[in-house]
């Protein structure tokens, strides 16, 4: 569908930006955006909407300060996984985290989004035009200097090293939902970046409570396991297959601060409301996918709206360098600057690879 007064699809929005048109009153490739007047808000006075005259292109930074003043080449903050919550994962397919993110660093993503809602970044206009989310931006890490602080020093790093049982943890995408108005039903994740399955692990941190009737995650119990779903699907039959012998679900109702992690191959799905409409309600989630150790790029051939940057990767490569930052044991002062440079970013040369691929 066009966009709303705009009158591209999300095809030509893509192009669009990768060149470097980004429509009325946005501003340029590269350029900074600082906090201006900018004030966060925690809860919206009315339903969230996203004007097309207000969207950026380029790098963004809230200037928010991060809790515990971290020096640059700090590693990120501790967190104690146990061996129960391992194993659980290694069985289930899903663990649940409680109370990942600190009060401070819940109010520090909190104010992130606030902000990122306020200034809408260019690359998720298609998203928003969907109708699926009131807001959803894939790879904020790349544009938004508070989310990339976010992987840097949050405990989150931290968890997955733990969870992954691994020495090296490196970001292969992220995605930021504001608003699931149409829910997702039974899938598989599919775009997890240019990494396998079993060198990777999905997250999902919550800033806000689980509403009473709708919103929770539920997953397909060991599901993991499963032979029949292949690994570029998305939407599930759980009638079909080997699925039938994966009959129990399991709910979370995630709080503020909580963590879901899973194995890619989990099957899940989550509602959204019965109209499909949040109002003024929020539900802000950080979900992404993570590289654990050393794994090799299999991006060759598949079309990942994840992997858009300038490269020159082959299937088999090391999976490396800036475009797949390292975040544990912790970040790396060449791959931040090549971040703050606006190396990271979407190119045209990666829509065309993407396009190639589709078709």
């Amino acid at each position: 569908p066009a966009a709303q007064g705009i009158g591209m699809g999300p095809i030509a929005l893509v192009i669009a930006a990768a060149v470097g048109y980004a429509g009325p009153g946005a501003r340029a490739p590269g350029a900074a955006v600082g906090r201006s007047a900018y004030a966060a808000r925690t809860q919206p006075a009315m339903k969230l909407t996203t004007n097309w005259l207000d969207y950026s292109f380029g790098l963004q930074d809230p200037e928010l300060p991060v809790p515990g003043n971290p020096d640059p080449d700090a590693p990120p903050a501790p967190f104690e996984i146990t061996r129960e919550q391992i194993e659980t994962l290694k069985r289930d397919g899903v663990v649940h985290i409680k109370n990942v993110l600190t009060p401070e660093w819940l109010e520090y993503m909190r104010q992130s989004t606030s902000y990122q809602i306020e200034h809408p970044h260019m690359w998720a206009s298609p998203g928003v035009v969907s109708g699926l989310y009131d807001y959803i931006q894939r790879n904020v890490w790349s544009t938004n200097s508070a989310f990339a602080k976010f992987m840097y020093y949050s405990p989150l790093a931290t968890i997955l090293a733990q969870l992954g049982e691994t020495d090296e943890v490196r970001v292969s995408t992220d995605l930021l939902m504001v608003n699931p108005n149409k829910g997702f039903k039974w899938h598989q994740d599919n775009q997890n970046g240019p990494v396998s399955h079993h060198d990777s692990l999905r997250f999902w941190v919550t800033m806000d409570d689980t509403p009473a009737d709708h919103g929770a995650p539920v997953y397909l119990r060991y599901s993991h396991n499963n032979k029949c779903v292949g690994s570029d699907k998305v939407f599930v039959d759980l009638t079909e297959g080997d699925l039938p012998e994966f009959g129990e679900l399991l709910e979370f109702r995630p709080k503020a601060g909580d963590m879901l992690v899973w194995h890619p191959r989990s099957i899940h799905k989550i509602d959204g409301p019965e109209n499909q409409d949040w109002g003024t309600r929020l539900r802000r989630v950080l979900g992404g996918t993570v590289v654990l150790g050393t794994a090799p790029y299999v991006g060759e051939g598949k079309a990942l709206f994840s992997d858009l940057g300038a490269h020159d990767f082959k299937n088999g490569d090391k999976l490396e360098g800036a475009l797949f930052p390292r975040i544990y044991p912790s970040s790396v002062a060449s791959e931040r600057r090549a971040r703050e440079n606006g190396e990271c970013t979407r190119t045209f040369e990666g829509v065309m690879r993407l396009m190639g691929n589709m078709w």
